[in-house]
């Protein structure tokens, strides 16, 4: 489906499922003052990474901040609450489905080189890059959001552009002008499903 061709290979491992291994808050405190920031958001991708190798779907899906990730994809966009919560629901419906298993394609046994993160308030940014198929290097970045204590990954960007900027202008508005937000939110389950 060429609406979301795009938001396929964006969504390789990018952004409200906010869920991390059970740990009490007292403990994440404690392990954030010990451990820089740098370091946790390094450690968000990386993990994604290994959830999204070895098929832990639901844990991978976790460490994406699917609410800020379609708060991006909408833009200005207004819609009903309970519209926002079913375009979540289909968003990380298709990451699951379609963006892990190309990314799995693409991070299977690829080793990935991870630039020094720039972290600006609740923001960060990390710079990486792979060697697909041996010789064709792929430069991108992970775009992460702090949110009560912990990183997710929130968005990602190739060749400059955010995969959130590429799609809403690509797919997104454009579906929501011809079909409205109902019927965008059927096309991305129905290509979820596909």
């Amino acid at each position: 489906m060429k609406l979301f061709q795009i938001l396929l290979f964006c969504l390789l491992s990018s952004g409200a499922l906010i869920a991390q291994e059970s740990t009490t808050q007292t403990e994440s405190e404690t392990a954030s003052a010990q451990v820089s920031v740098e370091d946790q958001t390094l450690a968000a991708v990386k993990k994604l990474i290994g959830f999204i190798r070895y098929k832990k779907n639901d844990k991978a899906l976790a460490l994406i901040h699917v609410g800020k990730f379609s708060e991006k994809l909408l833009g200005d966009h207004k819609i009903s609450a309970s519209e926002r919560k079913e375009f979540e629901e289909a968003i990380g419906e298709y990451i699951v489905n379609k963006a892990f298993p190309v990314a799995l394609k693409y991070f299977d046994k690829i080793d990935i080189t991870y630039e020094k993160p720039a972290v600006t308030g609740k923001q960060a940014r990390i710079g990486s890059s792979i060697l697909y198929k041996g010789s064709d290097q792929i430069k991108f970045a992970w775009i992460l959001f702090e949110s009560e204590g912990a990183w997710y990954i929130s968005d990602f960007e190739t060749e400059g552009k955010l995969a959130t900027e590429i799609n809403r202008t690509k797919n997104i508005d454009p579906s929501i002008k011809k079909n409205g937000i109902k019927g965008t939110i059927s096309l991305i389950q129905k290509a979820a499903k596909n």
